[in-house]
């Protein structure tokens, strides 16, 4: 069974470590196209609607962009399509205060601030990025 391990991750794609940046974000973004179309035939990949669908995510550095992506294909690859996420977007400035929806939930604000959801204690700490 597939995993989320970064060292399995780093392993099964080192074919595309050559690739220059622009190759593999258009690979990506097929590839995540094509994922959505599988689970929902009906489902566009309009640049512009796309574009607007995440504009959430346009205040965020890349490195955080890509934490979330990662989370994101993670719960895919582990039961996604169920309609249910562990990323929380918050409103603005503001920080979580709402238990997580999952044991291993992100939450992140549009000041780029990034939280994670401590199971163990049922309470929300931040990350530095």
């Amino acid at each position: 069974m597939a995993t989320c391990s970064p060292n399995d991750l780093l392993y099964a794609g080192r074919c595309f470590l050559g690739l220059p940046q622009p190759q593999m974000d258009a690979i990506i973004a097929a590839l995540l196209c094509q994922i959505l179309q599988t689970n929902n035939p009906m489902a566009t990949c309009d640049v512009q609607t796309l574009l607007d669908d995440g504009k959430c995510f346009t205040c965020l550095p890349q490195k955080q962009i890509l934490a979330i992506q990662t989370q994101l294909l993670c719960e895919i690859l582990h039961g996604g399509g169920s309609g249910t996420t562990c990323i929380v977007c918050l409103d603005a400035d503001g920080a979580p205060v709402d238990d997580a929806p999952c044991p291993c939930s992100i939450a992140y604000n549009m000041l780029g601030q990034f939280w994670f959801w401590n199971s163990l204690t049922n309470s929300w700490f931040p990350i530095s990025m």
